[in-house]
């Protein structure tokens, strides 16, 4: 038996993810889609007893338009006005399902087995111009009260768009943050959504999804200043009509490292977005179904755990840890 780790990590985010690259009307329909894919999601990981991440944008959890309005860091991003969710007042009042959903926040918190961990209050970027460490600490603080409201004392944080700069990684544990998702240090991934060769580079990491160019992916869980650092392997790319004859191969390969991690004692950690799932629900959860009965195999043939980021943290309670299967099953939940 090893002591390998499968981990999954989700970006729940909404609209506020993917506001300065999508419009409502070109991928609203995929953010809209969460309120039944994640209720979905959940079934599954609870039934295959699986331990999972949710990063969540602190935004997410406020309860109308008023509560978003009256919560603001003390100090604001001074990034561009068009990647800044300040200044989007109208849109967010016009479109409350896109950016809202603390019942399905409620949701994961009330199924055994899930961490609500932070994707910063307002999907705030440490790679743009104008950010600062001053101003990433303000939204945590932002992000913690919030979650607090909920009844959640977050430890673990994924930065919007895997900006790892080391500056900003500074102020983490002064938000009580002690576990966070960091890049491979493979060249096609070491910098996060900024990817090394424009459009070649983004090509190659497209073939690699499908086959193994970069590796097996298998990482180690990394310690420094006081952090710990568990670094993505691979992203989950969703099903779709025009890419359907790559599922197969993008399936084999996430199975592929899987297995890789199961057999070496190291860690393989999956991560994706909740709106991945919005559209073509039904061949997603196939998918993530038989992600999910490989994982039990590897953990009956190789002793392979499943594990939340918040379970490296040296402060995890070793009852929670070690996973609880007595929370209420979601499939017999009603969302209010």
């Amino acid at each position: 038996m090893t002591n390998a780790k499968f981990v999954v990590s989700l970006d729940f985010e909404l609209f506020w993810g993917v506001s300065d690259r999508q419009t409502v009307a070109g991928y609203g329909r995929n953010v809209l889609g969460e309120w039944e894919a994640i209720p979905r999601m959940l079934a599954l990981f609870y039934r295959h007893g699986l331990r999972v991440t949710w990063a969540t944008v602190g935004m997410v959890m406020c309860r109308d338009y008023k509560h978003w309005r009256d919560i603001r860091p003390r100090v604001l991003p001074l990034y561009r006005a068009n990647i800044s969710p300040y200044c989007m007042d109208s849109l967010v009042k016009e479109n409350a399902g896109l950016f809202f959903a603390r019942p399905l926040v409620e949701r994961i918190l009330a199924t055994g087995g899930q961490e609500l961990a932070t994707h910063t209050y307002s999907h705030f970027y440490c790679s743009e111009a104008g950010a600062t460490p001053d101003q990433l600490a303000a939204d945590l603080a932002c992000a913690g009260l919030v979650a607090a409201d909920m009844g959640a004392n977050v430890r673990s944080a994924v930065l919007p768009r895997n900006q790892i700069v080391e500056k900003f990684l500074a102020v983490l544990p002064a938000a009580g943050i002690e576990v966070y998702r960091g890049n491979a240090q493979h060249w096609l991934y070491r910098n996060g959504d900024a990817v090394v060769g424009g459009l070649a580079g983004r090509v190659a990491r497209f073939a690699d999804a499908c086959l193994p160019l970069s590796g097996s992916r298998t990482v180690r869980e990394q310690r420094k200043d006081g952090l710990i650092n568990v670094p993505a392997s691979l992203f989950l790319y969703p099903w779709s009509a025009r890419h359907r004859t790559l599922s197969a191969l993008r399936l084999h390969r996430v199975k592929q490292g899987m297995t890789s991690a199961a057999q070496t004692g190291g860690v393989f950690h999956l991560w994706w977005h909740p709106h991945n799932f919005g559209v073509n629900l039904k061949e997603n959860l196939a998918m993530l179904e038989a992600v999910l009965r490989h994982y039990q195999l590897l953990a009956d043939l190789y002793g392979m755990r499943t594990h939340c980021l918040g379970d490296f943290s040296p402060s995890a309670d070793p009852a929670f840890r070690a996973g609880s299967r007595t929370a209420l099953d979601p499939a017999k939940r009603v969302l209010s």
